[in-house]
């Protein structure tokens, strides 16, 4: 008997999702979509690492990792973490305009003698890849527009 209670309480649950589904945004969609791929690959590495899998659990871990984060910002923070820094260093304002032009050259790639031209080039292929609206990091979109700010004036 408690399993029919289940039973039809998951597929009232499901009703409710397919419902919301129809008439959700694509953005919407799609950003729910990732959140759960992602809670999919939390709960796999949780399993794996109480089973004694750890090495295997860093495979959905470091997937989720990617997705929430973005893969520069997942590289800048295993940067810092080598260098034994904590998070991704600064003083956590989101905000922070105060980048330096050595920074910022870096953020975007690009040597000293670098043109408005590349200068733009660069930062429209590199958002182009981390902007939010594509599953990318409000955090990494920042520091490009930072970055930009800081090289253009």
């Amino acid at each position: 008997m408690p399993f029919l209670a289940i039973g039809i309480i998951l597929a009232a649950l499901l009703l409710l999702l397919m419902h919301w589904w129809a008439d959700a945004t694509v953005a919407s969609a799609k950003r729910s979509l990732m959140w759960a791929v992602i809670a999919v690959c939390i709960l796999l590495a949780m399993v794996l690492l109480a089973t004694g899998k750890a090495l295997l659990a860093a495979v959905p871990a470091g997937y989720a990792m990617l997705r929430m984060f973005g893969p520069m910002a997942a590289s800048k923070l295993l940067k810092n973490f080598k260098m034994g820094k904590t998070g991704f260093g600064g003083s956590g304002k989101s905000n922070q305009t105060t980048m330096s032009r050595a920074e910022a050259l870096e953020v975007l790639g690009l040597e000293d003698r670098a043109t408005n031209t590349e200068i733009n080039e660069a930062f429209r292929r590199l958002m182009s890849q981390v902007h939010p609206d594509k599953g990318g990091s409000d955090w990494m979109a920042a520091k490009l527009n930072d970055a930009r700010k800081t090289l253009l004036g």
